[in-house]
């Protein structure tokens, strides 16, 4: 079963009352991992904000005027943050919004719901059971049982929100959302090792990724070099499985400073990389301004030379998951906003900048 079967334009139809907590004891498990994922919290970004998104691309917004196509930008967000025809509580009908009669409202902040990866037209589909079968439920199973596949354990089951198509935007020839052609790319894809391994593991709904901080220290490997006459720190995607970090909106900042006797800062001692893939939307098409990610078992290296007054050096490595959201949402609460999106806007925003953390954080003394 392929994630875009059984759709309304591009929005699933899973005709069913489909919230995690609506999936009962079956799905308890799966509900308790989804929950603290960003997977889970997709509804809040996207489908509570459908009030901001309609109202931001559908009206004139002066003085830019009205946004030409504006369902297919909200659309194109919904479609994987919140991914049900039930999650809107509006749908398209030319140029004007209709209300959806099938609209559930308990599911407008869920997020990517266990209904988007496992219902279509109320049929239950899931992998094949802990022992490879793939046998049709017996009577009486509840649901009706499941139809099992085993789509569900191939890395092309995530590519359907985890690898823009072709005919898309694509800056410098790559497609902005590009990681499973990244981990095509990569020894892990000839290895066996699929997007499941790493974030299912054990078939738990965990989905750990960039904003996870043991999960990214997990996938990189960091080291102090010292020779030369220089002092320095080496970060090499060892473990990813595709680009580090993936995606366009995500930052990893390492930074080197060197300090003196009594531990204090250099002047001009701070040397700082940013590895991240730059973007921007300019004269009506995405951009890319630089590429510095690594690609898997790349390494980057942030180095200074080293003089007798200095004694110490500190390196640190923090990510920040949502470091082009965080200019998005504030270039647009600069705009005309109702007060509606800016409550929303201003949320948003809150949460990008304070999403960063550190996965290294070490003072050494420098030999000289």
């Amino acid at each position: 079963m392929r994630r875009s079967e059984s759709r309304i334009g591009t929005l699933i139809v899973a005709a069913c009352f489909c919230t995690v907590v609506a999936c009962g004891p079956a799905g308890d498990r799966g509900g308790a991992e989804t929950a603290p994922s960003a997977h889970s919290g997709d509804g809040r970004v996207f489908s509570s904000d459908e009030d901001f998104l309609a109202d931001y691309w559908l009206r004139p917004i002066p003085p830019q005027g009205p946004v030409p196509d504006g369902w297919s930008s909200l659309e194109s967000c919904l479609v994987c943050h919140a991914p049900l025809s039930e999650q809107s509580a509006l749908l398209p009908s030319g140029t004007e919004w209709l209300a959806n009669p099938d609209y559930q409202a308990e599911l407008r902040d869920e997020g990517l719901v266990c209904a988007a990866c496992h219902v279509r037209g109320s049929r239950r589909h899931g992998p094949p059971r802990l022992d490879g079968s793939v046998d049709v439920a017996p009577p009486g199973t509840p649901h009706g049982g499941a139809t099992r596949s085993t789509f569900f354990e191939d890395a092309r089951f995530c590519s359907g929100c985890h690898q823009f198509g072709p005919g898309g935007a694509a800056p410098n020839g790559k497609p902005l959302e590009n990681t499973y052609a990244e981990w095509q790319a990569s020894r892990f894809a000839t290895e066996g090792v699929v997007c499941q391994t790493c974030h299912m593991p054990g078939r738990r709904h965990l989905w750990r990724g960039i904003h996870d901080a043991e999960m990214v220290l997990s996938g990189v490997t960091i080291e102090w070099l010292a020779n030369g006459g220089e002092i320095g720190l080496r970060i090499t995607n060892s473990g990813t499985g595709h680009h580090f970090p993936t995606y366009a909106t995500p930052e990893v900042v390492v930074s080197l400073q060197l300090l003196d006797a009594d531990s204090q800062p250099i002047a001009d001692g701070r040397t700082e990389h940013r590895i991240a893939r730059r973007i921007a939307f300019r004269g009506g098409a995405w951009i890319e301004m630089s590429d510095t990610r690594l690609p898997v078992d790349s390494s980057t290296i942030v180095s200074a030379p080293i003089t007798s007054e200095i004694k110490h050096a500190h390196g640190t490595v923090v990510v920040r998951p949502d470091a082009f959201y965080a200019g998005v949402f504030e270039g647009l609460l600069a705009g005309m906003l109702t007060d509606t999106s800016r409550v929303l806007l201003t949320e948003a925003r809150r949460r990008a900048q304070t999403s960063q953390f550190a996965i290294f954080d070490e003072t050494i003394a420098v030999p000289y």
